[in-house]
């Protein structure tokens, strides 16, 4: 059980150790160079003094000594005294071919030039720092080598935290199993999507003198934004088209079972293509459209895992948003065309509800249901977006949804 990203961690040290080794070496050079240039004026002060004395006459043998005596220190590279015509008087230092600070200054004699000493202080390389500076450097490593060995002991996940990604990564393997196996089903068998068992002719709007208030229609999309749909072949579409309609027959049969409701009084208008699928309830009690929703939650976690595993895998897979709705005396719309119009207004992975308040106070005791934003028309503006379920349909929706995936 390692701990996680340990090479990012410690990738980061090494950049870390490399960058404070850097501004190492910039600050050191800086505190050398300002000392540098210290020393060489006070060591060119005190040769004048004590050259002076021996310029008038030059005795080169004094000058000579004195230069010895100032090149002993090991931070002088050479050193030159000079008459006023830029003769050489005395040369002294043990380094006189290494590259420095030079260091120049006038011997004056009242007003009179009289003289010049050069002085050439060793300026060290890169190199020699880092040897200078060997054991703040072995220091910093140790303590970046001991922060890694701590967070490998730190961020290490406990045997619970590692049987807990176990558990969860066997159980993502088993979901992509049971997909490709209904896929292929999917492909291999055409009669497992439904027939329509009541086609109707799809209706953008219509005008009716009458509204059927007990149908209920629960309407499925597909959101594309980027009109994949248009640049995918016929095959990869249709393929993908059964899978859905597979979900959606078993996740009415599932929910069904549930509130004793029969399969037949589901009426499916159509099977699932590039414009989704429409199913309708006449909804004589409140578990009718009960069980309406519980099929729209079950079919969105569904489709939600089908999106997350045809992602891993680089595949074709879109998001699906869904509207559960009865008929609009006010725009007068039926319950399919309503459901139609509803679902358009919605995003991916959203779900919304226009209902008749004979259902809608009871819906509010299971579902957590917030107005739409921005409505525009009467439907929009008393449909609610479906937010959230309480603990029990929670419960119910999981267990459905794992039976389906595990048939």
């Amino acid at each position: 059980m390692n701990a996680p990203r340990q090479g990012l961690f410690a990738s980061l040290l090494i950049v870390c150790f490399v960058l404070q080794t850097l501004l190492l070496v910039i600050a050191t050079t800086h505190q050398l160079k300002e000392n540098r240039a210290n020393q060489g004026q006070l060591m060119t002060s005190q040769l004048i003094t004590d050259s002076l004395p021996e310029m008038m006459p030059p005795n080169t043998v004094s000058l000579a000594l004195i230069g010895n005596r100032y090149a002993t220190n090991p931070s002088v590279a050479s050193l030159r005294i000079l008459d006023a015509s830029q003769q050489v008087l005395a040369t002294a230092g043990l380094e006189q071919t290494r590259s420095g600070e030079v260091f120049s200054r006038d011997i004056m004699q009242g007003e009179r030039k009289i003289g010049q000493v050069q002085l050439t202080l060793i300026e060290p390389s890169i190199g020699e720092i880092l040897r200078s500076e060997w054991l703040a450097m072995t220091l910093s490593l140790l303590l970046y080598v001991f922060l890694w060995l701590a967070y490998r002991l730190i961020a290490r996940p406990t045997r619970r935290e590692y049987l807990a990604r176990l558990a969860h990564e066997n159980e993502l393997k088993q979901q992509i199993s049971t997909l490709n196996q209904a896929l292929s089903m999917a492909q291999s068998d055409p009669s497992n999507t439904c027939v329509p068992t009541s086609p109707e002719e799809d209706v953008e709007e219509s005008t009716v003198e009458h509204i059927n208030e007990k149908t209920i229609c629960l309407n499925i999309q597909f959101y594309d934004p980027k009109q994949l749909l248009d640049t995918v072949s016929q095959s990869v579409t249709q393929a993908y088209f059964n899978l859905c309609q597979l979900f959606l027959n078993k996740t009415i049969t599932q929910c069904a079972q549930h509130y004793n409701i029969s399969v037949d009084d589901f009426i499916i208008s159509n099977s699932f293509d590039a414009h989704g699928v429409t199913v309708e309830i006449d909804a004589e009690k409140y578990k009718d459209a009960e069980c309406l929703m519980m099929i729209c939650a079950v079919f969105q976690m569904l489709s939600d895992v089908l999106y997350r595993r045809y992602r891993e895998e680089k595949r074709f897979v879109l998001h699906t948003r869904c509207a559960i709705s009865s008929g609009v005396k006010d725009m007068q719309l039926d319950a399919l065309p309503a459901a139609k119009r509803l679902t358009q207004s919605l995003t991916g992975k959203e779900s919304a509800v226009y209902i008749n308040h004979k259902f809608l106070q009871s819906m509010t005791q299971c579902y957590q249901l917030v107005t739409l934003p921005h409505p525009t028309n009467a439907l929009t503006r008393h449909a609610y977006l479906i937010n959230g379920m309480n603990h029990d349909c929670a419960d119910l929706a999981q267990r459905i949804r794992t039976q389906i995936l595990k048939g």
